[in-house]
């Protein structure tokens, strides 16, 4: 299994603080040139429109320092170089000694043979199970029948 195969979340999260806080502050921007252009009736709505503003610039903010604490987290989780470089070399040996398999038609239901299979000895482990198969056999119409 390589090292450091799923990449961190951090990434998305800054990413998505800093687009969220981005789109609200130049929205609450849009919304309080409006409000100097069309005055409302209370001005409590200006408070609303400065406090939306305020709030997208944390999140930017936030965004910010999740990705630079991320990107700091990602350095100190990665492991020393020589353990890094004996893992690769135990991947590559595994690789070359992978396991040579016949390929499987999907489409074919699969067929114990009949013949019994000589084992190298006594002490070794079977090298597989036998798969149990039926008589039943379908015809091309979809109706069963026994062979």
């Amino acid at each position: 299994m390589p090292i450091m195969s799923k990449p961190s979340m951090e990434t998305g999260i800054s990413i998505g603080f800093i687009t969220g806080g981005t789109l609200t502050a130049v929205w609450s921007g849009i919304w309080y040139y409006y409000l100097l252009n069309h005055a409302p009736d209370e001005s409590g709505w200006y408070y609303v429109c400065t406090g939306l503003f305020l709030s997208g610039l944390v999140f930017v903010l936030i965004g910010v320092t999740v990705g630079h604490i991320g990107r700091a987290a990602r350095r100190a989780e990665l492991p020393p170089p020589e353990v890094a470089q004996a893992v690769a070399n135990v991947d590559q040996n595994a690789a070359a000694r992978a396991p040579v398999i016949a390929p499987v038609n999907p489409a074919q239901a699969a067929v114990a043979p009949a013949q019994t299979v000589a084992t190298p000895g006594p002490t070794a482990p079977p090298l597989a199970t036998p798969v149990p198969t039926s008589n039943v056999y379908l015809t091309p119409r979809g109706t069963p029948s026994v062979k």
